[in-house]
């Protein structure tokens, strides 16, 4: 009789939108440059491929998209391009899922906001997963290594049930199909005050709109998944980790077993909640024991300054500020912040 373990895990960050802009892009491995931005008569994704060849992709139905939503990712494995958009706002506010796969588009679907609830401000990961998995064998054979491999969508995005509700971060992690196809069939979003529930209860939360904007990360280290999201609920902010599973399933028609990758959450700090911290328009940096450094432009055009500031269990640091000019660029000021969490 052979007993299965799994004897490594390898993720892979294969195709990831960053903070949303007006032109939303991202590389793959093998050079290939997919951008994403809204034209006249809807979004548009330009690609440039490594081999120098071009292709400009008009997106199905996405006449109306809120500017500042758009995302854009690849599955390298498959092929398979993801374009995620905000559709209206308010609480008509849905979020639009598109596919494009060998030449064809699939969808768009709506995957969050056809239940009643608004679903806005949306942030992307590909995730891939692999795991190598040794059937333990009986005495003179010879162990069966096997490769059980997987690639999520995580989509995060903030909910609210009406008008008067604050809302609350939501994601949903989405498997994809062999054939690069999102599995969205009944797929389960979650809300994330309600998987630890406990803090201090927040009045007050007014002017809390700039926090509404959860953000999804890579750790460095373990190379899994993380959300940053506010708690309104608790006054918080949580860091939650999205670590991968493998678990064995009985097929109730033949009685075999399947293994599939889950998703397993584990809160690895939350930080007390600042009410001035910009989510919107804030960049995270992430180094080693998940030191995190949040930096933003400053709003004003007239000033050339890059602000910062460090979180961590206790809080936020204070907000420090370099300015920007001809003897330190943006990316110089950038790259000088992420030393900082190294």
């Amino acid at each position: 009789m052979r007993r299965a373990r799994a004897a490594l895990v390898v993720v892979l960050l294969l195709g990831v939108a960053g903070i949303a802009s007006a032109e939303q892009m991202t590389l793959t491995r093998s050079g290939d440059l997919y951008r994403l931005a809204k034209g006249d008569r809807g979004l548009v994704v330009n690609a440039l491929f490594a081999d120098g060849t071009a292709a400009e992709l008009s997106v199905p139905q996405s006449v109306v998209s809120v500017e500042s939503s758009l995302q854009v990712g690849v599955d390298e494995a498959t092929g398979a391009l993801f374009v995620l958009w905000q559709r209206r706002t308010g609480m008509e506010a849905k979020l639009r899922l598109a596919t494009y796969i060998d030449g064809t588009w699939i969808g768009p679907t709506t995957i969050a906001g056809n239940d009643g609830t608004a679903a806005s401000n949306p942030q992307f990961l590909v995730h891939r997963v692999e795991t190598m998995i040794t059937e333990q064998a009986e005495e003179g054979e010879e162990p069966v290594v096997t490769e059980l491999a997987t690639t999520f969508l995580h989509i995060v995005w903030w909910s609210k049930t009406n008008e008067d509700d604050p809302g609350a971060a939501r994601l949903a992690s989405i498997p994809i199909g062999s054939d690069g196809t999102p599995q969205v069939a009944g797929f389960k979003a979650d809300v994330l005050s309600d998987l630890l529930p406990f803090g201090y209860a927040c009045f007050d939360l007014e002017d809390t709109e700039n926090l509404k904007q959860p953000k999804l990360f890579v750790d460095p280290q373990s190379g899994n998944p993380y959300v940053f999201a506010t708690d309104l609920e608790y006054c918080l902010f949580r860091i939650l980790e999205l670590r991968p599973e493998v678990v064995e399933e009985i097929d109730g028609e033949d009685d075999s077993k399947r293994r599939r990758h889950i998703t397993v959450w584990n809160t690895d700090k939350v930080i007390a909640m600042r009410r001035d911290l910009p989510l919107a328009i804030g960049s995270l940096e992430v180094g080693s024991n998940l030191s995190l450094i949040m930096h933003w432009d400053s709003d004003r055009e007239e000033e050339a300054l890059l602000h910062y500031l460090e979180l961590d269990v206790e809080g936020v640091s204070e907000t420090k500020t370099l300015t920007l000019g001809e003897q330190l660029s943006h990316e110089q000021a950038v790259e000088l912040i992420r030393g900082l969490t190294r």
